[in-house]
This record gives C-alpha cells, sequence and structure tokens, in this order.
C-alpha cells in the first residue's frame, strides 16, 4: 500500500539516523521508498531542505507529491517557492490524490514545532509495524496518509483515510507480539476519535449543502409562482436542476 508518511524528529541527528533506518528498510525489503526528502522548521515558521548526503540519498521515481507536502509544510509561501522549485506548480492535484487534507497537514504542523526536523517520503508498505518500531526507538513521531484515487470531497479524504488504516491496524494486531499489542490498540483508538470528528465534519458539510439547496428551491418557487407558461416551465426546470445537483453531490461525497 503506497503512502505519504512524515516522521517528524527533535534535532538532526535523529533524523540523519531515522533516514537510514528508511534507507535499511528499504533494502531489506520491508518497505519500499520512492522519494524521501530531510527537511527543518525555520524560527520564522517557513521550511528548509537538508542537502542529504549521496550515502542517505534514494532515487526520485517520478515522485512530485513529497514536494507538493513539504511546501504545504511551510505556509502559502512555501506552497509557491517549493512548486517551483521542484517544477511542481498545480502540483497540489497529486495530494488531492494522494489523500492529503488539512487535518493531516495540521497534525504534522503542530507536531512540528520550530527547530525541529522531519523526512518525508512516499513509500510502499505491508505493515506499520516494522517503520514505526525502528523511528520510535530513535524518537520519532511517524505521520502517514494513504495514497488513494478517492474521488470525494475533501473531508472524506480523511473518513477514508482513517477507516483504511484502522483496517490495517486491525489486521497487523492479529499477528503483532504482545509488546506491540497497546502501541496499535493506542492508534486504533486515537483513529476512531479522527474518524468521528471527520464523519462530523462531513455531517455538517452535507447540511450546510442541503440548506442552501432548500433556500434556492424556495427562491425559485415563489418567482415561478408568479409566471404562467413557459416562464415557468423554465424555474420548474431550474429547481429540479438543483435538486439532482445536490443529489448528485450528496452521492459523491
Amino acid at each position: 500500500m503506497e503512502k505519504l508518511i512524515v516522521i517528524v524528529f527533535d534535532d538532526q541527528t535523529k533524523a540523519n539516523a531515522g533516514f537510514e533506518i528508511l534507507r535499511q528498510l528499504d533494502r531489506d525489503g520491508e518497505i519500499s521508498v520512492y522519494e524521501a526528502q530531510m527537511i527543518a522548521k525555520e524560527p520564522n515558521g517557513g521550511i528548509r531542505y537538508i542537502d542529504n548526503s549521496d550515502e542517505l540519498a534514494f532515487p526520485v521515481i517520478g515522485g512530485t507529491a513529497v514536494g507538493a507536502l513539504v511546501g504545504l509544510l511551510g505556509g502559502p509561501l512555501g506552497a509557491l517557492v517549493g512548486g517551483m522549485a521542484g517544477g511542481l506548480i498545480g502540483s497540489i492535484g497529486d495530494l488531492v490524490h494522494a489523500g492529503v487534507t488539512d487535518e493531516f497537514v495540521n497534525d504534522v504542523n503542530t507536531a512540528m514545532t520550530v527547530g525541529k526536523f522531519a523526512v518525508v517520503a512516499d513509500v510502499s508498505e505491508d505493515w506499520v509495524t516494522p517503520l514505526d518500531t525502528r523511528m520510535e526507538q530513535i524518537g520519532g513521531v511517524v505521520f502517514r496518509r494513504t495514497r488513494s484515487e478517492v474521488k470525494r470531497m475533501h473531508h472524506d479524504h480523511d473518513v477514508a483515510a482513517h477507516r483504511a488504516e484502522m483496517e490495517q491496524l486491525k489486521a497487523e494486531r492479529a499477528q503483532a507480539k504482545s509488546e506491540r499489542l497497546a502501541k496499535i490498540d493506542a492508534g486504533i483508538d486515537a483513529l476512531r476519535k479522527k474518524l468521528e470528528s471527520a464523519t462530523e465534519r462531513d455531517r455538517s458539510k452535507m447540511q450546510v449543502r442541503q440548506n442552501q439547496r432548500d433556500a434556492k428551491v424556495q427562491a425559485l418557487k415563489a418567482k415561478a409562482g408568479q409566471l404562467q407558461g413557459e416562464n415557468r416551465r423554465r424555474l420548474e426546470a431550474r429547481i429540479a436542476e438543483v435538486r439532482r445537483d445536490y443529489e448528485e453531490k450528496a452521492a459523491a461525497g
């Protein structure tokens, strides 16, 4: 399963160690790393790229989502500069397809305070335990988002991602050693809370759309009641169109 991951560290020494762990896991076949970048949070809130040495670097395999995500972590200016630096203007669509949302970016930014470092990577992994266990040992905090082609509305990316990760953790729990169960259970509980929050956001957004639909329909009905013939039929057709548009959006997310 392909994912975007961000691992936050307190200092560059630990981030270097985390980068090396990625290399080891990739070499051992535990995960596959397509692209990885080390970054630091500057005092002004911006992001500074850390030039990875040859011994730590991964080949870039057509990846653009990593650069776009790094740009977003630096705020609006960072997104622009990051996009220009990597030829990624317009690549935010890559993040949408990757399931990256405001919630995910905010979670990472909350953890990545000034002076901290992070490794951002595009990886494939079958289980979260190999990566999580190694990073926890050196103080890394792991954030991940499953790359998906979810075509629903923005917040539903959170719902879909949380459900997918919960299912993976539950499957992993069945084969986990006893010392990992508490960690996995804590992860499932945290995801359950996020899922509830994201689901409530979806409900609220749906209610707003329904209220907007109802207001439009009522306004059109009031006007249609004052008309006759073709003009009235035209407004009635618009009422049907408004209702149909709402139903299509509701079905899409």
